[in-house]
């Protein structure tokens, strides 16, 4: 089971509206970044992840950003409603298990939640 396309960030325009006008986050071996759609009838949360060939071979980078995909498919109910995120791969991604990834994107996550307060 994958994230449906409905839930992902595809056009450039939607990760450059993300980039410029959200907030940023920086995880360790990710960057979260996040913008809320103030206004706006959208209900949903999507995604979108960034892996620049700083994060290495093509088998790494597409490695990591399903990991990151099923991270945030798992635990897209921590995320306030109306969030647009883009996740930037690190390259030392790989040196941290599934536990602490998810564990650093659900701390994020939080910080989102509280500053929505």
């Amino acid at each position: 089971m994958g994230l449906p396309t409905s839930k992902r960030l595809r056009t450039q325009t939607d990760f450059q509206e993300v980039r410029n006008g959200g907030q940023r986050s920086p995880c360790g071996p990710f960057i979260l970044q996040w913008r809320t759609h103030a206004g706006k009838d959208y209900v949903g949360r999507r995604l979108g992840v960034i892996a620049s060939r700083r994060v290495g071979n093509a088998v790494k980078r597409n490695r990591g950003k399903r990991l990151m995909r099923e991270i945030f498919r798992r635990n897209e109910q921590s995320l306030p409603v109306g969030v647009d995120v883009v996740i930037i791969l690190r390259s030392s991604y790989d040196r941290h298990d599934y536990n602490d990834l998810e564990a650093r994107f659900l701390k994020a996550c939080a910080k989102i939640r509280n500053r929505q307060l």
